[in-house]
């Protein structure tokens, strides 16, 4: 990928050094917006051994899934389409990128834990990540010019730049309805319609308003980045190694758009367990049940005038505890039933509607209340 974004920069990313750099809990003031951390060494000491040489050595005969970029370097991903890969050697892809005619490969998203398990066993967690978070470890192996698309991540994020460099590009979270975000239960939910390099301004023309932040993230730097923040990710002029550790938000650090929205999807409606799953929820001391957890959430949402989506996480609690044994199960059914078209279309209904949810809510916190004692 060559050139530069076609929206406008809004300035760099801020940077801190790692001694700096204070715990990355729920609350903590260092989530709420990307920053870049120097001397990233003093988080951990393991990933920054994971030189191309090192891989070499060590994994260089591990076979991992292998993808092209397009001509311009990017990848196009679409919903109901798996991009087109082949296993290849982590020698073979150093071997190739050494070859000025070879294949550009990208190895992405490797799982450490799973693919590269002789890694994984010395690997050390950074001290800054809630580790008992943690739900991912990955490495990354990326060609020179080649780019992701624009899109966000529902947890948190560090970043680990081992080898060559990347430029990230990055929106804050309020900027979702301007970046076009995909359909809701796809694939491609939290990629955006927008092309950074060559917008469609007639097509996309609530993104004219916008400028990005940006940072190129060298060897030994790390990058911040939280839920929900927007990003496009370009690989510089030499071949990148990365490795990144991903763990669970808490929802009160994920008020934003893009989370309001995540909570009509299908599987929260469905479940509320794809929600405790992929946050933390409460106030992370882990002494409360869902149900409660999610009952305060619901109030705080409607506080706060989320109504819309106070009523998408009260019709997923009432349809999680409509399955569970005893009379609160019996009561949250009712609720369902008695509330259908209100939950059903929670934008309508006006000013009578607003009195209707006040009972929902205050329904809800008593059978949650009551089931708490059982579930």
């Amino acid at each position: 990928m060559s050139g530069t974004p076609g929206l406008p920069s809004a300035g760099p990313i801020s940077r801190v050094s790692a001694a700096d750099l204070g715990p990355l809990r729920a609350g903590s003031p260092w989530l709420r917006e990307p920053v870049v951390v120097t001397g990233a060494s003093r988080l951990m000491n393991e990933v920054w051994r994971w030189t191309p040489d090192h891989l070499r050595a060590t994994v260089g005969d591990e076979r991992l899934p292998a993808t092209l970029p397009g001509p311009d370097g990017g990848f196009r991903y679409e919903p109901g389409r798996v991009l087109d890969s082949r296993p290849l050697a982590v020698a073979r892809f150093f071997d190739d990128m050494a070859d000025p005619d070879g294949p550009r490969w990208c190895l992405q998203q490797v799982p450490v834990e799973r693919a590269l398990p002789a890694l994984f066993a010395a690997l050390d967690y950074p001290d800054c990540v809630p580790r008992e978070l943690v739900n991912a470890v990955n490495l990354w192996l990326a060609s020179p010019g080649t780019v992701t698309p624009l899109h966000y991540d529902d947890t948190h994020n560090l970043f680990c730049q081992v080898s060559g460099a990347k430029t990230f590009y990055v929106f804050p979270p309020e900027d979702l309805d301007a970046l076009y975000p995909g359909p809701l239960n796809t694939g491609a939910q939290h990629l955006s319609g927008v092309n950074l390099f060559q917008p469609d301004l007639d097509r996309h023309p609530r993104a004219a308003a916008l400028g990005y932040l940006e940072a190129t993230v060298r060897a030994g730097e790390a990058l911040v980045l939280p839920a929900f923040w927007w990003h496009q990710v370009l690989s510089r002029d030499e071949v990148a190694v990365s490795v990144n550790f991903w763990w669970r938000a808490n929802v009160l650090d994920c008020l934003v758009p893009g989370f309001m929205r995540q909570l009509q999807s299908a599987a929260v409606q469905d479940d509320l367990g794809a929600l405790a799953g992929t946050f933390e929820l409460g106030d992370g001391q882990g002494d409360a049940d869902p149900f409660t957890d999610a009952a305060d959430l619901v109030r705080l949402l409607h506080d706060i005038g989320e109504a819309k989506a106070a009523l998408a996480l009260t019709a997923s609690v009432l349809r999680t505890a409509r399955r569970r044994p005893g009379r609160a199960a019996t009561r949250a059914a009712e609720l369902l039933a008695d509330h259908k078209e209100l939950l059903e279309a929670p934008g309508r209904g006006g000013a009578a509607a607003a009195g209707r949810i006040d009972r929902l809510v205050a329904d809800l916190t008593a059978i949650v209340s009551e089931g708490a004692r059982s579930w």
